[in-house]
């Protein structure tokens, strides 16, 4: 199983969780909501930047480390700007298991086989 939650920075640097289209807030942040699920078995969290989702800006390296390092034990998953495979390879290095691949592939930014060998 994998819990996906889709996540954006608040003005006080909080990662808030945006429900209905995006348009009002879960009521818990990512982290707590993130421990939580942890503690419950969680083992692979997907967590989607939504400023990034589908701009091809690279990926919030900043955001995933910071879960990594919060959840040492759940494999994370990067979603949201990835473009190419230079942008895989650094998730990789900051801890996440995984990587959404969307856009980059279906514009041909990247060759499958080259995401795939990082």
């Amino acid at each position: 199983i994998t819990i996906a939650l889709d996540a954006r920075q608040d003005a006080q640097g909080q990662w808030q969780l945006p429900v209905h289209g995006w348009t009002e807030n879960a009521g818990v942040t990512l982290d707590d909501l993130a421990l939580r699920y942890a503690r419950a078995g969680m083992r692979h969290l997907l967590c989607t930047d939504i400023a990034r989702d589908g701009m091809l800006a690279g990926p919030n390296i900043g955001l995933y480390q910071h879960l990594a390092g919060l959840l040492p034990d759940v494999a994370v998953q990067a979603s949201g700007g990835i473009r190419d495979v230079a942008d895989v390879a650094e998730a990789r290095a900051a801890g996440c298991g995984g990587a959404i691949l969307g856009k980059a592939l279906l514009e041909q930014r990247m060759d499958l086989a080259e995401a795939l060998a990082c």
